[in-house]
């Protein structure tokens, strides 16, 4: 009764107002929300707190924080430079005994950086792309990966090396594959990023599903067992399920698999 006297009281007005400032402060802070994320998120930060243990059946998921990721204690990494933080992807260059010409690819994927990868291509006579990411776009990812295959060169992950999120559909455009037992693969569910949180939920629904079916299309165009996406679909975007090394050789994630 005391409740219903109260509202009585209050003009209606008044009520749709604050109903309005609610409904403002809500989407205020979700844009801040995404803001904060988009740049605390992909951008910049240490490479990674070490993982002690390495992943085991049944133990394979770690949280997804795209400024770290894996690496193992003691490891002095592989013929190419790691990097130490983790910022817009670079592209740095170094003749190895092994692999030939090698393109180093560090850092976050983002809008823009399949042109600019590109660019970095022309001109240069390169015969393997070396991978450190955390991920990012996957539109980006899955048109780098396609120029890798274009143009025939070769892919690597070093020991200590990273190839989380969208990050292994580049992987896969490597006609020979090769893949350190020290390394990470890491798959996840495909999602939004920033300019997208205010999709209705049957569009964004639509819209992921697309998407994965461009990426189930480009794993299997690749040569790679489109099996492997099973683990992504059960992985929700805050997690990581990172591969196994026999699971790498089984779903063909490596042509070659090393130490």
């Amino acid at each position: 009764m005391g409740l219903i006297a109260t509202a009585n009281r209050v003009p209606l007005p008044r009520v749709l107002g604050l109903v309005l400032m609610g409904q403002l402060g809500i989407a205020g802070y979700l844009l801040y929300a995404d803001a904060r994320d988009w740049y605390y998120g992909p951008r910049g930060g240490e490479v990674s707190p070490t993982i002690t243990e390495p992943a085991s059946p049944g133990d394979q998921r770690r949280r997804y924080l795209p400024t770290t990721v894996p690496s193992r204690e003691g490891r002095p990494g592989g013929p190419v430079r790691l990097p130490t933080t983790m910022e817009d992807m670079a592209f740095t260059f170094e003749d190895t005994a092994e692999h030939g010409r090698v393109m180093l690819m560090s850092g976050f994927i983002a809008p823009g950086t399949s042109d600019r990868f590109e660019a970095a291509l022309d001109g240069e006579e390169i015969d393997t792309i070396a991978l450190h990411s955390p991920g990012g776009v996957v539109q980006e990812a899955l048109r780098m990966g396609k120029l890798v295959r274009e143009a025939e060169y070769d892919t690597l992950l070093t020991p200590d090396a990273a190839c989380a999120s969208a990050c292994p559909l580049i992987l896969f455009g490597g006609v020979e594959r090769t893949v350190s037992r020290a390394a990470w693969v890491g798959m996840h569910q495909a999602s939004f990023m920033e300019g997208q949180s205010f999709l209705t939920g049957a569009e964004a629904a639509r819209q992921i599903q697309a998407l994965q079916g461009q990426i189930l299309d480009h794993t299997a165009e690749m040569g790679v067992d489109p099996r492997v996406q099973s683990h992504a679909l059960q992985t929700p975007p805050e997690e990581v399920y990172y591969l196994l090394p026999e699971e790498v050789e089984e779903y063909g994630v490596a042509t070659v698999l090393t130490e």
